[in-house]
């Protein structure tokens, strides 16, 4: 069996809750999904559902207009490329 080298596709849909607390959005069920801050930290991650979309809860919470970027990466590995969105 050949491995897989192709990266998912970035996520889609992606947004912060009002309060916050959370990042939604829909990416390659099975996929692994980061959330990072602008200084590059892990601010959340989560597994990717079956259904294909995510939820996943950020520590600490992000309500003063952050940006932050969003990728998946797969069973085998492979990093999407990045989806930003604002908090609130």
């Amino acid at each position: 069996t050949a491995p897989d080298t192709i990266a998912p596709a970035a996520p889609t849909d992606v947004a912060v809750s009002a309060d916050g607390d959370t990042v939604t959005g829909k990416a390659e069920a099975g996929s692994t999904v980061t959330i990072k801050d602008a200084e590059g930290n892990t601010i959340g991650s989560a597994t990717v559902a079956a259904d294909g979309s995510f939820t996943a809860t950020l520590d600490p919470a992000q309500t003063n207009g952050e940006t932050l970027t969003v990728t998946t990466t797969d069973t085998a590995g492979n990093t999407s490329a990045a989806a930003t969105t604002t908090a609130p």
